[in-house]
């Protein structure tokens, strides 16, 4: 876990050295994640922080800091830590009941109770990340993705993501210059260890591609306009985008920026990678959806076969067959993203079909499907093995001070 820090406020009726032996334990549990004592410079820096409550009477001190903090931060919900002891937890439902009433997200988490610290810095820490990172659109969104491009200065307002435009030209006219100690690794993995096919060498090439295009623009994801490699090179970039998902740098289809946001948000909060598929079939009567896409992140499934894409018949599509087992599904929407569809279900398996895309899942018990057909955010679905609604959640209303709703409020 990367660094914090946190300041501490105590009422002056209290003896220092008792309150320093007092907080000796909260102290030593933030630091042992992390943790490093604020100074007064720090508070203008853009490191993840937050205010341990050491005693109660400290309310007013606790805005006054938190007033400090926003003048810098102004995005940054507010983290209380609390202890059991000397009304610590009084005082920080007092403040965060105030700081809520202005509009401002925060949480109190108790070190000595069930409010374990870690996962709260972490996904403080990924709202941070968010703050500070550059999607790369490399070249517009696929034309059919009408509902899944957000406006740009709303969305930067609620998530503070910067969206970079690249031109796919960069892609494609560089697409043959990469080395091949750059390529050949990455043909091999994905031809089993055995000798790639011309057409997965060229495939392979457009990873080391996308990666001086990622470095040269400094870019945290990208956002692909993948189709035109098809067109223009008649090649895919199937292999280069599960690649780069399985080197942990989210690469999402067809300029998708919702779902490339919502792989973001697996990564950041999860640490794990995710798929984007398109749903193919929904039964709202027996709770089961079909998803179907043609790359995915080698280490999310057991096999990987390689075939061509499905809809042009050229390049290279993966087909890759997922354990069985319990995942977590997510959907974005809205002008500024601020929708979110979020279910959790399991994988059964079914033949592999010949008119869907390569990778396919069979997905039973799925929460909200009606949602799906009812309140569409639109087409590209994300997933993520395990499950992890409630984790997502935590985050999303500790980001954003609202409960996770597909429904506008």
């Amino acid at each position: 876990m990367s660094g914090f820090t946190y300041s501490v406020v105590a009422s002056a009726l209290h003896d220092p050295a008792s309150i320093g032996r007092l907080l000796a334990p909260v102290v030593m549990s933030l630091e042992e994640i992390g943790g490093r004592r604020a100074t007064s410079v720090d508070l203008e820096l853009h490191t993840p922080h937050v205010i341990v409550v050491g005693t109660g009477g400290t309310e007013r001190e606790t805005l006054h800091l938190i007033e400090r903090r926003h003048a810098h931060a102004p995005w940054e919900p507010v983290v209380l830590v609390a202890h059991g002891r000397h009304n610590s937890l009084a005082a920080a439902l007092e403040t965060l009941a105030f700081v809520r009433r202005a509009g401002i997200p925060g949480r109190v988490v108790q070190v000595d109770g069930r409010g374990e610290p870690a996962a709260t810095i972490t996904d403080l820490q990924a709202i941070h990340h968010f703050q500070h990172a550059r999607i790369g659109l490399v070249g517009e969104p696929s034309d059919w993705l009408v509902a899944s491009v957000p406006d740009r200065e709303t969305f930067h307002a609620r998530w503070g993501l910067e969206l970079v435009d690249v031109p796919v030209a960069e892609a494609i006219v560089h697409h043959g210059d990469a080395p091949d100690v750059d390529v050949q690794p990455v043909a091999v993995r994905f031809s089993g260890g055995t000798t790639p096919t011309a057409e997965t060498v060229a495939a392979a090439a457009m990873h080391p591609t996308l990666t001086r295009l990622i470095d040269a623009h400094r870019l945290d994801a990208v956002a692909v306009r993948c189709f035109d490699f098809i067109t223009e090179l008649r090649t895919s970039g199937c292999i280069a985008l599960a690649q780069l998902n399985d080197d942990g740098i989210v690469a999402g289809c067809e300029g998708d920026v919702a779902s490339t946001v919502a792989m973001m948000m697996v990564r950041e909060v999860l640490g794990m990678p995710s798929w984007i598929a398109n749903p193919a079939r929904i039964d709202t009567e027996r709770d089961e959806l079909v998803l179907a896409h043609c790359t995915v992140a080698p280490s999310m499934v057991d096999d990987l076969e390689l075939h061509t894409h499905f809809e042009s018949g050229l390049g290279i599509g993966l087909r890759g067959t997922f354990p069985p087992g319990p995942v977590t599904l997510l959907r974005l929407g809205g002008d500024s993203l601020d929708q979110v569809w979020l279910s959790e279900a399991e994988v059964d398996h079914g033949e592999a079909e010949r008119d869907l895309c390569r990778t396919q899942v069979v997905l039973r018990n799925v929460e909200r499907i009606d949602d799906l057909i009812e309140d569409p955010l639109g087409n590209h679905i994300v997933m993520v093995r395990g499950h992890h609604r409630e984790r997502l959640e935590r985050w999303w209303r500790l980001a954003f001070g609202e409960r996770p709703t597909a429904v506008p409020t």
